[in-house]
């Protein structure tokens, strides 16, 4: 049976990025919780007629904000929404704010946590299919951003491999879907380098890498994010799955990170853009693409 699965959950991964995933990714905050419950479905509506196939969700626990049993019902309704618009689901997982400073510990302290992380993502994984259409749902999408500085080391990228290996594996018995995860660049690692390291991880541990664009946070010009847009989709070669295309521009630093949404032309510009190799689609976020408090 275990072989069965895992023959299945190859057949579905390959099949899944044949078309491609149009996708726009929703963000849960805690200021979504006092959006009017009847604006969530004629956002989830817009958002299909604005071409998309699928909503990804970021996170689908994150710190204790949406902990509570009564927010993970209102994370169900709103799932539940968008899958009645007619959209398909990427589910993210457990997301925890303060992850960057805990991947500085010691390695058997990272290993520590990673085990405790892939717990709480099949607690929730199995959690989700109880309760959402599994037709609906075409991947798990894992909220752990893997960038060009942290993981230079090769002994910290063992470590993260041999927890994604095995969380791909765990939520495959869950639902042989593909499970996905983001990467970003700021000029860490040379473009080549970086594009070896995301081709490693991704053939060891089988998670498919969607790597944002970087235009909103605009750490890099555009001549040295093409040279690493170039690098990692190399068609004939190794290409990435699938491109995040960021639709805000960011106004202040990270620590206290703020951004708008692109105006009218800019916005319409960037939802343009295709993924190279037919490679997945997705556009950061759904609150700059449409006005929670007023869809129309």
């Amino acid at each position: 049976m275990r072989i069965l699965i895992t023959l299945l959950f190859c057949f579905l991964s390959s099949l899944s990025h044949a078309g491609g995933i149009d996708g726009i990714i929703f963000q849960p905050r805690e200021a979504d919780l006092i959006i009017p419950v009847e604006n969530w479905p004629k956002i989830f509506k817009l958002a299909k007629a604005r071409g998309f196939n699928t909503l990804v969700i970021q996170w689908t626990r994150f710190d204790n904000v949406f902990a509570s049993p009564q927010n993970q019902m209102w994370l169900e309704d709103r799932m539940l929404e968008a899958v009645g618009a007619n959209l398909k689901l990427v589910i993210g997982l457990s997301s925890d704010p303060d992850i960057f400073e805990r991947l500085k510990q010691p390695a058997p302290l990272v290993g520590s946590y990673f085990r405790k992380l892939n717990e709480l993502n099949l607690n929730l994984a199995q959690q989700w299919v109880k309760v959402i259409p599994t037709k609906s749902i075409i991947g798990w999408y894992l909220p752990l951003e893997v960038d060009d500085r942290q993981w230079r080391d090769l002994s910290a990228r063992a470590e993260l491999t041999r927890y994604l290996t095995r969380q791909v594996s765990e939520l495959g018995n869950v639902l042989p879907i593909p499970v996905y995860i983001s990467s970003f660049f700021s000029g860490n690692m040379t473009p080549e380098r970086y594009a070896v390291m995301l081709e490693n991880i991704e053939v060891q541990s089988k998670v498919h890498f969607w790597v944002q664009n970087g235009g909103g946070t605009d750490k890099l010009i555009q001549a040295e994010r093409d040279l690493y847009l170039d690098a990692i989709a190399n068609c004939s070669g190794y290409a990435v799955t699938g491109l995040i295309y960021e639709i805000f521009t960011q106004t202040q630093a990270d620590r206290v990170f703020a951004a708008k949404p692109l105006s009218a032309s800019e916005m319409s510009k960037a939802l343009q853009q295709r993924s190279p190799c037919n490679g997945d689609r997705l556009f950061f976020a759904l609150n700059y693409l449409i006005d929670y408090s007023d869809p129309k």
